[in-house]
Parts: C-alpha cells; structure tokens; sequence
C-alpha cells in the first residue's frame, strides 16, 4: 500500500471516528418536526460522581400534528466528567399515542453521543437512536435541547433545577450532500500534498 492511500485511509478513519474532547455550545438546529415537547424537568448534577439527571413529562409529539403522549415521561441520565465532557449516556421517553398505535410506552431511546453547555444553563446531547415506537420518525440521530437546567458553568460543584427545566427532541437535520462534498475536497487536499 502506497504511503498516499495509507494517509488518505488514516484521514477518513480520524475523520469518522473522532470525539468532541471537551464540550462547548453545539449551537444544535432541530428538524421541525418530529418535535417531543417534555417539561417540568428536575435536574440533578453531582460532582463527586459525575452523574447528571434530568426526568420529567413528555407532553405532545408533533408529527405535522401535535400527538398528546399518555404518561408521558422524560429521563436523561448522563455522565460528564469535572470538564464537561460527556463520558456517556442514556436518553428515555416513555408513554402512549393510541391514535398512532403507539402502545408499549416506550417511545424513544437513545445513547449520548455528544453534548455541549452555555453559561445560561442551556444543555444539549446528540443521541443515536435505539429504539422505541417513535425511532422510524427519527432515523438514526437527534438532538435535545434542555433548557433551564440550573448549570452556571461548573462541572465540579453540584446544581439543581427542581421542575424548572424544558426539553426540545428533534430530529437532526442531515446534510448529506454538503458533508461529502467537504471529505472529498480534504481528500483531494491530502493527495495534492504527496
């Protein structure tokens, strides 16, 4: 194998298998629809064992139409490190919508991917779908936005929101084509090099 392509190899697998280091606003845009609107949300972080909880209602699932959730219940358990990096997780939205035969009262779950913060208290994930009812309108990816959490900016002393919080789950938008546009003009770049 030629030391190009070895290079070129080694770009594309950096590329597709890198993780965010140290979080910072994702600045996440969420699809239109579909839209799980959750609230009354009481989160929990604490430092000593780097464990955030979040868990509240989910009230509606909007498809174009809004879907009242039956029960709906909304549980985000992360680990983040006294830096703010995500070391993992895990997302669950429980509940039913009869009129979309909607009935195990599981309607979304997802593993953390991805996570940033603002000062204001703003938190967002990336989550890989897993399962769930509602999965086949989300794809593979989507997005939380969890506001009014009661972070101030440090990971190493404890917060709390008991109630306040408010989350946003959509869908990822995907851009396809404009992603490999820009892998194949850094490849092309790479080779140029040699």
């Amino acid at each position: 194998m030629t030391t190009r392509i070895r290079t070129i190899i080694t770009a594309a697998s950096l590329l597709f298998t890198a993780a965010p280091v140290l979080a910072t606003p994702l600045n996440l845009t969420l699809g239109d629809q579909p839209d799980i609107v959750s609230g009354f949300i009481s989160v929990d972080y604490f430092a000593d064992s780097d464990v955030l909880q979040a868990s509240g209602f989910s009230f509606v699932l909007d498809t174009g139409t809004d879907n009242s959730i039956f029960g709906g219940t909304f549980d985000l358990i992360a680990t983040v490190d006294g830096s703010g990096s995500l070391v993992g997780g895990t997302l669950t939205v429980g509940g039913t919508i009869p009129d979309l035969g909607y009935n195990s009262n599981t309607l979304l779950t997802g593993i953390l991917t991805g996570m940033g913060f603002s000062d204001s208290g703003l938190l967002e994930f990336v989550f890989d779908v897993t399962g769930g009812d509602a999965a086949g309108l989300y794809g593979l990816e989507g997005g939380v936005l969890l506001s009014q959490s009661g972070f101030s900016g440090d990971w190493t002393s404890d917060f709390s929101s008991f109630g306040l919080a408010f989350a946003d789950i959509g869908r990822l938008p995907v851009d396809e084509p404009a992603t490999l546009l820009l892998l194949t003009f850094g490849l092309a770049l790479l080779w140029r090099r040699r």
